[in-house]
């Protein structure tokens, strides 16, 4: 029990240290001792990855996801006679809950699996220590421009995939439920606020920041060769979920007290 324990400690620091050798990169540059700067074409391209290589898998998700919160909020509501009122909650469900949670789901099982994979083979490789013996730092090339990639592609993704939801959600209403679009549009519009936007652009936000960094400490601290790779990239995935979990209740929670 005290091993396990000693080990989880050790385990935290090193975490917390990686974190800081990561985001050191992020500081203005007069606050920094090392010189150079985020590289850029790293970060359009991991942008790239995943804002828009992620788009067809979370708008399949969404999509089918909103469909079915319709048609099971339809079968309550009708009974209390007030279906009108699918869109209301399909809406704020969707934006405030349902979207950002998957969306940082995908990603979990998209970008993360990946990230842990490509920089584990790395690590497995030698490169890491490669770039060290050349005084490159692979906290700035290889783990700030995922950061900042997935930084930009979390609210993204998370805006996108509200529409797709709400979208879903229009589509069952207006050839099942008897509302036409045009209602549904007015009350998707009347049930939403900013403070649900911002609520679910912050946890999109957050989950993609919480998957890019484990799936990259975890990779950074592959052992075992390819055996170490595969279990990294289980371990990642498996971390992500949990964490990203468990942040949306902390958020959750933050938010009801704060609005």
């Amino acid at each position: 029990m005290l091993a396990r324990l000693r080990q989880s400690l050790i385990a935290v620091g090193d975490w917390g240290d990686f974190t800081a050798r990561s985001a050191y990169w992020f500081l203005p540059k007069r606050f920094r001792a090392r010189h150079g700067g985020i590289p850029s074409a790293a970060t359009f391209a991991q942008t790239d990855r995943l804002a828009f290589g992620a788009i067809p898998l979370v708008s399949i998700v969404l999509f089918f996801v909103g469909m079915i919160l319709a048609l099971q909020l339809a079968t309550i509501l009708k009974l209390l006679g007030v279906i009108e009122y699918v869109p209301d909650i399909v809406a704020v469900a969707v934006v405030r809950e349902m979207a950002p949670l998957l969306t940082g789901v995908v990603l979990s099982g998209y970008a993360g699996a990946a990230i842990a994979a490509e920089i584990g083979s790395m690590k497995v490789s030698d490169e890491l220590e490669a770039m060290r013996s050349l005084a490159l730092s692979p906290e700035r090339f290889l783990v700030a421009p995922r950061l900042l990639a997935a930084a930009i592609s979390g609210p993204l993704l998370t805006i996108f995939a509200c529409y797709v939801g709400m979208a879903g959600g229009l589509v069952v209403s207006w050839l099942l439920l008897g509302i036409s679009p045009g209602m549904y549009l007015q009350r998707t519009l009347d049930a939403l606020n900013l403070g649900a936007v911002i609520l679910g652009a912050t946890k999109g936000l957050a989950f993609a920041l919480i998957v890019t960094g484990i799936s990259c400490y975890r990779g950074f601290n592959v052992t075992g060769g390819a055996v170490g790779v595969g279990k990294a990239t289980t371990t990642a995935v498996v971390q992500s979920v949990v964490a990203v979990i468990a942040a949306d209740l902390f958020l959750t929670v933050l938010f009801f007290h704060v609005e």
